[in-house]
């Protein structure tokens, strides 16, 4: 690539700069409660910052936050004089690509997110974004494979051709060799074994060395506490207390704070510094042993252990439910799959824009009184709106009259059916958030069994109804995940086509990818059960209407009538 001015000017953005959090409430060290603020958190180059809180607390989204892979909220992120997020002209928040120069990222199993044919391309790609000569490249390749215990040898590897722990290796790889001054690193030494660990650790530390900053997220709390220069207890309230690795020493109930539990190793760590034993010592066993060895009487030692503090484990706090519950829980899931063909039925006989507009009104009123966010689909809602404007536009292009560029009745026209549609799928995507793939497979084989008995070809519709059903929620996660490990190693925000289509191949060949894995534990999975055997696999709970499934059942059909009426008024 070729150092233009630009691209000059943004590689001196890669130089050590502060990472800036304002917007998160927090507190340092032992400040009271009353003290906390909102802003000022600053997070120096040079440093490792470990952040600590319980499980579902939050810190892989926080993480995600640093890196711009979820939207901020009330949250500012700056890297050096780089704001994370700016402004458009329509005043909508974009991400600065300035900034996502910044950092490298690494999420939990980012092996999945391999897509190269060789190590040596997944080192090309992490490093495309910056304009470096191909001796710059060369060195820095060499230098992340030797972090993970590697040779050059290994760079012309297929790392589908790995183990497990080797495309582990791969991954870190590929985010060590980013010359980003700050490293934000989720779990990455899952997968990987003592050696493993030892040589992520010695690449940290150099990389600390180098004057870079380090955010890690580690269930190995006496792995990463061993590395850390800072500590940011995050609760479950959302805020956050930063403390030194010896403050936290000296104050390990602030770990029960957050809900976790004081382990082991750290309560005979505070034994030991409370006994005299320095800080530094504390943290490694070897010295504290010599140490405990050079200064205390034989008997000291049991006196210290039998004194030594009672901690109690508390229980995480339960977060308060920010999310509505839907109210068609209590219904057998056979009614709620009943309604929902009666009211689609209703729904596919309107026939001009009135009728259309009040059954809009309809499931509008539906999700909102049964508590029903399609939030989740979001993305999907969007794109199939995107598509029928698009589509009607092309279908209506040139067909006007009177120099008139677009026949806006025959947009309409065209327009209309995709609409209609649409209503149809905003209730279908309810289907998933309100009823588990087990109910609804239990619904529909109770629906087509008479005298304990179904149709062979039954069963099986009923089975790929289930798994489409199960599977595109897990299809749209995925997708997301890939589009966010491509905003991490692709470092652009751009939406010019180029951008597009290098987004749309960097995203799909490893979700295909994915996709194949999954069908395999999919097969097994079903193969295991007994499916595609003669006999039935499993046999599922007897399920019984009640009167309110009744009445579920008649307000439906009633809507449907009423959609029906006035569409034939």
């Amino acid at each position: 690539m070729p150092r233009t001015k630009k691209t000059k000017e943004r590689y001196k953005l890669s130089q050590p700069v502060p990472l800036l959090l304002d917007g998160i409430r927090w507190r340092l060290g032992d400040e009271s409660e009353n003290a906390a603020r909102t802003s000022g958190l600053k997070l120096e180059p040079g440093t490792v910052t470990v952040l600590m809180g319980p499980n579902g607390v939050g810190k892989t989204t926080l993480l995600e936050k640093l890196a711009g892979l979820r939207p901020a909220e009330k949250l500012q992120v700056s890297y050096g004089s780089e704001s994370l997020w700016t402004q458009s002209w329509t005043g909508k928040a974009r991400l600065n690509e300035n900034a996502l120069l910044q950092y490298g990222y690494a999420c939990q199993s980012a092996e999945d997110g391999l897509f190269a044919r060789s190590v040596g391309e997944e080192m090309n790609y992490s490093l495309r974004p910056y304009p470096l000569s191909v001796e710059e490249r060369s060195e820095k390749t060499s230098t992340a494979m030797k972090a993970v215990g590697w040779d050059d040898s290994w760079v012309e590897r297929d790392p589908y051709r790995m183990s497990g722990g080797e495309r582990r290796r791969t991954a870190l790889a590929s985010v060590f060799v980013s010359p980003a001054p700050w490293l934000l690193l989720d779990e990455p030494t899952a997968g990987l074994d003592g050696a493993g660990h030892e040589d992520v650790a010695s690449q940290l530390r150099k990389i600390k060395s180098s004057g870079k900053g380090i955010v890690l997220v580690s269930h190995d709390s006496d792995w990463a506490l061993a590395l850390a220069d800072q500590v940011l207890l995050l609760h479950s309230d959302g805020s956050l207390r930063l403390c030194s690795r010896e403050q936290l020493l000296e104050h390990p109930q602030w770990l029960e704070e957050t809900g976790m539990t004081v382990p082991e190793w750290l309560q005979m760590a505070h034994l030991l510094w409370s006994n005299g034993v320095s800080p530094e010592q504390a943290w490694h066993p070897a010295h504290a042993a010599a140490a405990i060895a050079a200064s205390w009487p034989p008997d000291s030692l049991d006196l210290a252990v039998a004194g030594s503090a009672d901690f109690t484990v508390k229980q995480m706090p339960k977060s308060a439910d920010r999310g509505w519950k839907h109210r068609l829980a209590g219904f057998d899931p056979r009614s709620v799959w009943l309604a929902y063909v009666c009211l689609s039925t209703g729904l596919l006989f309107l026939g001009d824009w009135i009728s259309l507009a009040v059954g809009a009104g309809v499931v509008a009123s539906l999700l909102v009184g049964g508590h029903i966010s399609l939030k989740r689909w979001q993305g999907l809602i969007v794109n199939y709106a995107m598509f029928s404007i698009f589509a009607s536009l092309l279908f209506a292009w040139g067909t006007g009259g009177n120099g008139a560029i677009v026949e806006w009745g025959a947009f309409a026209e065209m327009l209309f059916p995709f609409l209609r549609t649409m209503l149809v799928l905003l209730l279908g995507l309810a289907i998933p958030l309100v009823m588990s793939p087990l109910a609804l497979r239990r619904s529909l084989e109770q629906l087509v069994t008479i005298k304990g008995r179904s149709l062979r070809g039954a069963r099986r519709l009923i089975l790929i109804v289930t798994l489409m059903m199960r599977f595109v929620p897990v299809l749209l996660e995925l997708w997301e995940r890939f589009v966010r490990i491509f905003l991490a190693r692709g470092k652009t925000a751009s939406r010019n086509p180029i951008a597009f289509g290098r987004k749309l191949r960097d995203v799909a060949i490893p979700f295909l990818l994915a996709l194949f894995r999954l069908g395999d534990e999919v097969s097994l999975a079903l193969e295991s059960r007994g499916v595609g055997e003669d006999s039935r696999p499993t046999h599922s709970v007897k399920m019984s209407w009640r009167l309110r499934d009744y009445g579920f059942v008649a307000f439906a059909i009633a809507l449907a009538v009423g959609l029906w009426g006035f569409a034939n008024r």
